[in-house]
């Protein structure tokens, strides 16, 4: 079976971008540049290099002044006029007090969007488990998904990782395994599950599935070996798990049937992208 897990090497890393603006209904009031322009006021007190500064022309500031005048009710500048060393534009208190409050805000934005940027590395292994450098494995049952939870343990740690936004599957792994993989909470891995790992049987009236991966499902199809059957389930959620058995055990288990299928977490492999 054939999976794609890393990424390749030449592949530029995911990273979201976000502008931050502040509106007074649906107009604009405060975005960066118009910001960058206040700020280059406060440090000049001329405007002609102000806007200059912040990438405007002289009458384009005068003309994003007014509007974000007009919108918060009273005056952001104040003129002196010409003397000996020339004229002066300075902030008034109002123009103090937009450009300061905006700059908290816009660094409370900017941690936020580094927050969001660690979630970008899972997108990233998302396109490679899909496109980029096969692995090569004779494991059958094969999942990407997100870790939710890490629990540690006196020996090990115990990893739950949800695949498709519904199945909790939980790996017990050692404290070594854990920190060479650098696990976190938002991390893509995928796990490696052996068919022959997996217990099945018929789920007598409802299915109690208590306990660490205990999982509902049909039989999907089933091929009778020689010593060994090979059973799919199409699991509660739509998942897929493989299952080998021996032909006694999978005896009654016919395509409908409702199981209970079990793995103990100690043969969940975990693996990151490279």
């Amino acid at each position: 079976m054939t999976t794609a897990y890393n990424r390749r090497m030449d592949t530029p890393p995911y990273s979201l971008d976000a502008e931050l603006m502040l509106k007074v209904g649906d107009a604009l009031l405060a975005n960066a540049k118009r910001i960058e322009l206040l700020r280059q006021i406060g440090l000049t007190e001329n405007l002609t290099k102000s806007a200059q500064m912040a990438g405007y022309s002289y009458k384009g500031a005068w003309d994003t002044i007014d509007q974000m005048t007009k919108l918060t009710g009273g005056s952001l500048l104040e003129r002196q006029a010409g003397g000996k060393g020339g004229g002066r534009t300075r902030l008034t208190e109002r123009g103090r007090q937009l450009l300061d409050n905006f700059l908290l805000i816009q660094a409370e934005h900017e941690r936020f969007i580094g927050r969001l940027n660690k979630l970008a590395n899972g997108l990233e292994a998302d396109y490679a488990l899909q496109t980029e450098i096969a692995l090569k494995t004779s494991v059958r049952n094969q999942y990407a998904g997100i870790v939710v939870s890490i629990l540690q343990g006196p020996v090990n740690d115990e990893v739950t990782m949800m695949v498709g936004g519904t199945l909790m599957l939980v790996a017990s792994i050692t404290h070594a395994s854990g920190r060479e993989l650098q696990l976190d909470i938002g991390m893509k891995v995928f796990a490696l599950v052996k068919a022959s790992a997996v217990s099945v049987q018929l789920a007598a009236g409802p299915a109690a599935t208590a306990g660490p991966n205990r999982f509902t499902g049909t039989v999907h199809r089933r091929v009778r070996g020689q010593h060994r059957s090979e059973v799919a389930l199409a699991l509660d959620g739509g998942q897929q798990l493989i299952c080998t058995l021996e032909n006694a055990t999978a005896e009654g288990l016919e395509a409908g049937s409702v199981v209970l299928a079990s793995i103990e977490p100690s043969n969940v492999i975990l693996g990151v992208a490279a």
